[in-house]
């Protein structure tokens, strides 16, 4: 690829050059802020290491994974733009293997900053394009007492370039790359700096990258054929492990056979022959296309800093990125090189809006810097969710015809034969649409003395608070086909009552599933450090960090069902709670509004009931020895 060729040529002619003239080598001063004071890197005792701009410029770093790949010790995994784990030292917090997991990520143990505010999240961090930034700096862990806030295997700090009050200027580049297996690349960045007065100046960069897409999604079909419901005991799995009895599917003859030799002789009454079952197929021709994986980042930061008077100034910054990227970022070892087979529109788009404020000053002797940000970000994210029917041995139930999934029921329907599958499974095409809303505000105060002195301290507080609302929605379109119990689809979802929902409901009528959950992380700290000078060459470091940290979570998941868990309410199915509470009434819950609900009162015998129900909205019942099945009456009077 273009981009690693550029790279590895400016390695070596940088190399090339401090081998050539060692006389003339100068070692160039860096100055960090490692110790949340400015120093030479040289002098820092701590284990850091920085890119500057120039080496940001040289190397072609923008984004994210750029800037991390170039730092040594750290590397970054994950799944896009947008949803990348940061490690140093191969540490990071564990982050579930799920692509739509923000509220059960773990709080990343590895901090990213930006100037002063932390921006790390859960689950998903920031993905933050490097325009007009000064430097780049890698603290790694375990950190002192002067970070907190995930800082436990080290911390990633962005250091941004501030107003200069000294003179008018900008600048504007624009570049663009090849990829001999992909799409050309392209991208603009404009900055200024204008002093406006004496007092005041301003900052500001503009930029967008399109990043061409190099992943190919190829043309394929797949149908529940494949589904581990299906899967015969000996079918040889990916890593070369066969399947065993006790994880066949559950509508395979080798799991029938497993049932009859146990003695379960109502799942022995299924016969493993699909021959009168119709498999549709999911078909991903309208999706096939080269290079899918393009990704646009747009954005800018506005700046301005305000010299109050010779001891105090205000910094305010404002910032706005917004990441549109389509397909994934990964390919099928059993496909052809770079391709992949998508059966759903994968696509993420990221935004953030970004607002902090720093103030600095004196108190007398000691130096005083009070920093607080507050960040906006919302993502809506598409995943293709059909690979799930490897794994899922429920999935055939949701998207095939009951008398498929459930054949020793099938005497109840006409044309059909107990134990034998027979019906339609609709096509495994499944997807998931995210949404999350995240808020975070951050609040520090810091107190240090003269950096000069044989003793130095440092001292402060720090507060955060976070709000991360997310709402993924499992959406299986063949569900709406499916003929469940005799009758098409399944009936509209709520949420649970009596906590916290996004949306009252219902449910879109092919969302199966639906999880939607706050979550709420508050967390504050006071640290201290002081340092002795012991001699000229050695010096002493005794720190203490108190912190506090609180995470709750709010709201369900939910399934396209309703509510089993509320006593005497939302059930669907006789209300057996009613039948034990001595009230002499029971309530049969035909769906899950109250206008659905109707309220028997014991002894009235089966035929009574069906009457009354035969005048309801649609419902479906059946009798005798059918009463698992959802809306089953039993024959005879119920006392």
């Amino acid at each position: 690829m273009f981009r690693k060729k550029q790279l590895c040529l400016a390695i070596t002619l940088a190399t090339a050059g401090a081998t050539s003239s060692p006389a003339t080598a100068q070692i160039e001063e860096i100055m960090v802020t490692a110790t949340k004071r400015e120093q030479s890197m040289q002098d820092v005792p701590v284990a850091v290491s920085a890119i500057t701009e120039e080496n940001l410029e040289q190397l072609g770093i923008s984004n994210f994974e750029d800037y991390l790949l170039q730092l040594p010790t750290v590397t970054a995994g994950g799944s896009g733009p947008g949803q990348n784990t940061i490690y140093i030292r191969g540490i990071a917090s564990t982050t579930p293997n799920l692509t739509t997991a923000g509220v059960s990520g773990l709080v990343p143990n590895v901090a990213l900053y930006l100037d002063e505010q932390p921006l790390s999240q859960p689950g998903r961090n920031l993905d933050v394009y490097a325009a007009d930034l000064a430097r780049i700096e890698t603290l790694s862990g375990p950190q002192g007492t002067l970070f907190g806030a995930s800082s436990q295997a080290g911390t990633v700090r962005l250091i941004t370039n501030k107003p200069d009050p000294n003179d008018s200027y900008g600048s504007i580049k624009a570049g663009g790359g090849y990829m001999s297996e992909g799409d050309p690349s392209s991208n603009f960045e404009g900055m200024f700096n204008l002093p406006v007065s004496d007092t005041f100046t301003v900052r500001g960069v503009l930029y967008q990258d399109k990043q061409g897409g190099y992943i190919d999604n190829v043309a394929g079909t797949r149908d529940l054929t494949e589904s581990a419901r299906f899967r015969e005991a000996g079918t040889l799995r990916d890593n070369g492990e066969p399947v065993s009895v006790r994880r066949s599917g559950l509508q395979s003859a080798s799991s029938v056979a497993a049932a009859l030799e146990a003695g379960d002789t109502l799942v022995g009454e299924r016969v493993a022959d699909f021959s009168n079952v119709t498999f549709l197929e999911a078909d991903n021709s309208n999706l096939v296309e080269k290079d899918f994986n393009e990704t646009t980042y747009t954005g800018g930061r506005l700046s301005g800093l305000w010299d109050i008077n010779t001891d105090w100034s205000l910094l305010v910054a404002h910032s706005q990125q917004e990441i549109e990227s389509d397909g994934v970022f990964f390919a099928d070892p059993d496909l052809g090189d770079l391709e992949v087979q998508r059966f759903e529109g994968d696509k993420i788009e990221d935004k953030f809006n970004n607002t902090n404020w720093t103030l600095t000053g004196r108190l007398g002797e000691l130096e005083v810097l009070y920093t607080g940000a507050f960040t906006d970000r919302e993502t809506e994210q598409r995943v293709d969710y059909t690979d799930y029917m490897f794994v899922g041995q429920y999935l055939p139930y949701y998207i095939c015809d009951t008398t498929v999934t459930y054949p020793e029921y099938n005497s109840y329907y006409e044309g059909f034969t107990d134990g034998l599958p027979g019906g339609i499974c609709q096509a495994p095409n499944l997807f998931v649409d995210s949404e999350t809303n995240t808020q975070v505000t951050t609040h520090e105060i810091r107190f240090t003395t003269d950096g000069t002195g044989s003793i130095r301290a440092t001292g402060g507080a720090f507060l955060s608070d976070l709000e991360l609302e997310e709402r993924n929605d499992f959406t299986y379109p063949g569900s709406t086909e499916a003929i469940t119990f005799g009758s098409q689809g399944f009936f509209p979802g709520f949420p649970f009552p009596g906590g916290y929902s996004s949306d009252p409901g219902p449910f879109p009528a092919d969302v199966m599933f639906r999880n939607d959950i706050r979550r709420t992380d508050e967390q504050y700290g006071v640290f201290g450090e002081v340092t002795f000078d012991i001699g000229d060459q050695l010096e002493l470091t005794l720190g203490a960090r108190y912190y506090d940290i609180s995470v709750d979570f709010e709201g369900s998941a939910n399934a396209q069902f309703c509510n089993s868990f509320q006593e005497d309410a939302d059930r669907f199915g006789t209300n057996l709670n009613d039948l034990y509470d001595g009230d002499g009434q029971f309530t049969f819950i035909n769906d899950c509004t109250a206008g659905g609900n109707i309220t028997f009162t014991q002894g009235q015998t089966f035929q009574e009931i069906q009457s009354i129900l035969a005048e309801a909205d649609p419902y479906s019942f059946a009798r005798g020895r059918n009463v698992s099945a959802p809306n089953a009456i039993s024959d005879g009077e119920i006392e």
